[in-house]
């Protein structure tokens, strides 16, 4: 396994693993690993307990809330190197299939994997994954990875210990339905194989028996569980809980505080239905809200398939048009427009004809029409349109860089608050309102199908930045009023402890402290994150 174990030699030669894409930067980490196998795991945090260093999970490093940065110094464990696709699964008694892989395999990576029928990894593979492999060329299918986490360069493993999601959530939920197994290790150095539906909650505690210890000495594990609700939104702050819940959802979407995540089996599916993207153009911003609102409740009677439902303000679609020049077509021509909706629906082939037809009706009652829009079915004209998705941020980003060379201390703030339906214009209303009212420049685009949208605010001055996280305070507070959560999609980790706080209370915290404290005593575990 490769290491080094000098502060000096890391600061100077991978500083990388200081931060992550937060930007946020620690001052030192004391030893850097690099582990190749479940094995390497065990060993790394044998060293961690006998040097009595705390341990931050490092991969991808794509979040943005702080969580793989070593606030705390101490070890560094990058699993980036953990990333093989280990088995393709056939189920045949109920006709499904599963993956096996590693916790540091690329989201991108997996997906091309399906899309090729494992053409790399397959000749690899013991008999029974490569006959599964045969008998999905055989039938002649396309698997896919319904979760679809915008971050294609992020790693399984990330994304399960943040219960990582999409555009596709609005149909499929985020990670944690397409978890089918875990292997865990715990901070005192056990082993678990912790299958789907195996062990689940009774009296409020969590047991996991020793059946479940696949190295280490076997014993049992009594976890207390919190009392608070989960809010009915799309929701990833801090630990799970439901009434008679499932051991495997504990650990997704824990931020590497209760275990390191060695082995993941993800459930994939069989693509049935043709796609269609669709980027519909509207006149005003309530007019989309709108059509959103009728969409919604067209899909819970059955009358349209919707996998993926986006949004993008008229801020955005102006960055879209300065972006845009004569010699860069990536981004096509933004029609004159306040708002527009992306939407990816399924639709089998002999259906196609009528399912236009009806969404031609539903857009003009809203102020749109199929003439105006953009759509496509084949895989290169809906990569388009999601570029033309990714481009915003892309823009944002770029904007904020250019004032950082002048204001260093400058950075976006980025919202990641989510309400349930009924609430979204009463929410949306509420950004306009504030950031209007303090003069602010914002971009506001994302998981509209969720209530789920990213206000990016770009001050211009540090005067400015300060009002920015003063209103990011005021959208959370009004967020959880309205019955909402302050973490949709990217996890509380470092920077949002305070969010958290907010959301659950001092008793939610402590009682998040005591599932912690239960299966990592001594808070070895990426201390800083959750409860800061």
């Amino acid at each position: 396994m490769k290491q080094t174990l000098s502060a000096e030699e890391i600061s100077a030669e991978h500083p990388d693993y200081l931060r992550d894409e937060s930007r946020v930067t620690a001052a030192r980490a004391d030893a850097l690993l690099w582990p190749e196998t479940e094995a390497d795991v065990l060993a790394a945090l044998a060293l961690a307990r006998e040097r009595g260093w705390p341990v931050t999970v490092s991969a991808a490093r794509t979040g943005i809330v702080a969580a793989a940065v070593p606030h705390s110094g101490g070890m560094v464990l990058a699993l980036e190197k953990m990333s093989m696709l280990k088995e393709l699964v056939h189920h045949a008694a109920t006709d499904t299939w599963s993956l096996i892989v590693e916790p540091g395999a690329l989201l991108c990576g997996i997906q091309e994997s399906l899309d090729n029928n494992f053409y790399f990894y397959a000749s690899h593979w013991p008999a029974r994954a490569q006959a599964a492999v045969a008998l999905l060329k055989e039938r002649k299918l396309r698997l896919f990875y319904p979760p679809d986490p915008t971050e294609m360069s992020a790693t399984i493993g990330g994304t399960v210990a943040t219960n990582a999601s999409g555009a596709r959530t609005f149909k499929y939920g985020a990670t944690r339905p397409f978890v089918r197994r875990l292997r865990v290790v715990l901070a005192d150095g056990t082993l678990l194989d912790i299958p789907r539906g195996k062990v689940f909650a009774r009296d409020g505690v969590l047991t996991i028996p020793p059946e479940l210890v696949a190295v280490g000495e076997p014993r049992s594990y009594a976890i207390p569980l919190p009392t608070y609700t989960m809010p009915a939104t799309k929701h990833c702050a801090g630990y799970y809980v439901a009434p008679h819940m499932d051991l495997i959802d504990l650990f997704i979407g824990s931020e590497g505080t209760l275990g390191i995540i060695t082995e993941v089996e993800i459930n994939v599916l069989v693509r049935t239905k043709a796609r269609l993207s669709i980027m519909a153009f509207f006149v005003s911003e309530a007019q989309a809200l709108e059509f959103v609102v009728a969409l919604r409740d067209a899909i819970r009677h059955g009358i349209f398939d919707v996998e993926a439902l986006e949004y993008f303000g008229a801020s955005a679609l102006q960055l879209l048009r300065d972006r845009r020049t004569p010699s860069d077509k990536s981004i096509p021509e933004i029609p004159p427009a306040d708002a527009a909706i992306f939407a990816e629906f399924a639709i089998s082939d002999d259906a196609m004809e009528a399912a236009m037809e009806l969404l031609e009706q539903y857009l003009i009652c809203h102020g749109s029409s199929t003439e105006t829009a953009w759509a496509g079915m084949d895989d290169a004209e809906i990569q388009k349109m999601k570029l033309v998705r990714h481009a915003v941020p892309e823009t944002i980003n770029q904007m904020i860089g250019e004032r950082k060379r002048a204001l260093p201390a400058l950075h976006k703030i980025a919202t990641d608050l989510a309400v349930p339906d009924e609430q979204l214009q009463a929410m949306m209303q509420c950004y306009h309102d504030q950031l209007d009212h303090a003069g602010l420049q914002y971009v506001i685009f994302g998981h509209i199908g969720n209530n789920h949208l990213h206000v990016n605010i770009l001050p211009r001055d540090e005067a400015e930045l300060a009002r920015a996280k003063q209103l990011y305070r005021a959208f959370a507070e009004k967020a959880i009023a309205l019955h909402g959560t302050v973490a949709a999609e990217h996890g509380i980790g470092k920077l949002k402890c305070a969010f958290l706080r907010s959301m659950f209370g001092d008793e939610g915290i402590a009682q998040m402290r005591a599932v912690k404290h239960a299966l990592d005593p001594a808070g070895m575990l990426n201390p800083g994150a959750l409860f800061g």
